[in-house]
C-alpha cells in the first residue's frame, strides 16, 4: 500500500503537476489522521469494554463477600445482645441493694468482662477501592453507597477499639482488684478455669460508684456498638441491591 502512494507521488511530481501534488499529499494526510482516530476510538472502546468487565467482576465479588459476612454480622448482634441484657440485669440488681439479689450477680458480672471484637475488614471491597475502580463507578447513587458504606465500617470500627481498650484500661484492671472473676465467668468460659479462688462477699458492690458507672458505659457502648453493627448490615443490603442492579 505504501509503495502504491509513493508511486502516485512520483508520477505526481515527474509530471510537474504540484497543485494536484499538495491536493493529495494533504488528502493522504488527512486519510493517516483519520486512521489513526480510528484507531484510537477501538482502543479506546476496547479499554472501556475490559473496565466494564472488571467492574463486572467486581460487583460479584463484593455481593458474595457481603453475603457471606451478613449471617456472621447478624449472629454477632444476637450474642451481644445477651452482654447488654446481663449488663442490664447487673444494674437492676446493684440498684435494689438488696443482699439477697446482690448474691445473684454472679450470674451477671461475667458480662462486663466480655468484649469481643469484631474488626471489620473487606478485603474486596478494599482491593477495589485501592486500585481506583470506585473512581469509574458511572452510577451516583452506587458511588454514593460505597461512601456511606465506607463511612459506617470507619464509626464502627472505631468502637470496637474503644470498647477493647476500655476492657484493657478500666475494666480489667478493676476485676483484678475488686473480686474472684472465675467466681462470675460466663458459662461458656467457665471450661477454661481452674474452679475455687477466695469467694465473694457481694455485699462489697452495695453503692459502689466505680462498680456502678463501670456497667453503664459498658451498656452504653455495647448498645452503640450494636445499633451501628446494624446500620452496617442495612447498608451491606442495601449495596448489594444497587449492585445486583448494575448487573442486570
Amino acid at each position: 500500500m505504501l509503495r502504491f502512494f509513493r508511486q502516485i507521488r512520483k508520477t505526481l511530481m515527474e509530471q510537474n503537476k504540484v497543485r494536484t501534488y499538495l491536493l493529495y499529499a494533504i488528502g493522504e494526510i488527512a486519510l493517516v489522521m483519520i486512521g489513526i482516530l480510528l484507531a484510537l476510538q477501538v482502543n479506546n472502546w476496547n479499554q472501556n469494554r475490559i473496565e466494564q468487565a472488571q467492574l463486572q467482576n467486581y460487583y460479584e465479588r463484593i455481593i458474595e463477600e457481603i453475603e457471606t459476612d451478613v449471617p456472621v454480622k447478624q449472629n454477632f448482634l444476637i450474642k451481644n445482645q445477651q452482654v447488654i441484657d446481663l449488663n442490664k440485669r447487673t444494674l437492676y440488681l446493684l440498684n435494689s441493694a438488696d443482699p439477697d439479689s446482690l448474691k445473684q450477680l454472679r450470674n451477671t458480672l461475667g458480662a462486663l468482662s466480655t468484649a469481643w471484637s469484631l474488626n471489620i475488614s473487606y478485603p474486596v471491597l478494599n482491593e477495589f477501592k485501592n486500585s481506583g475502580y470506585l473512581s469509574k463507578v458511572q452510577n451516583t447513587e452506587l458511588k454514593q453507597k460505597f461512601f456511606e458504606l465506607n463511612s459506617v465500617i470507619e464509626f464502627t470500627n472505631s468502637i470496637d477499639t474503644y470498647i477493647v481498650e476500655q476492657y484493657l484500661n478500666t475494666i480489667e484492671p478493676y476485676i483484678i482488684k475488686s473480686f474472684n472473676y472465675q467466681a462470675v465467668a460466663l458459662e461458656r468460659y467457665q471450661n477454661l478455669l481452674i474452679p475455687g479462688g477466695p469467694p465473694i462477699d457481694y455485699t462489697q458492690f452495695n453503692e459502689d460508684l466505680e462498680l456502678w458507672n463501670m456497667v453503664s458505659f459498658k451498656l452504653e457502648t455495647e448498645g452503640l456498638y450494636n445499633e451501628y453493627i446494624q446500620s452496617l448490615i442495612d447498608e451491606q443490603r442495601s449495596l448489594i441491591n444497587i449492585l445486583e442492579m448494575e448487573l442486570e
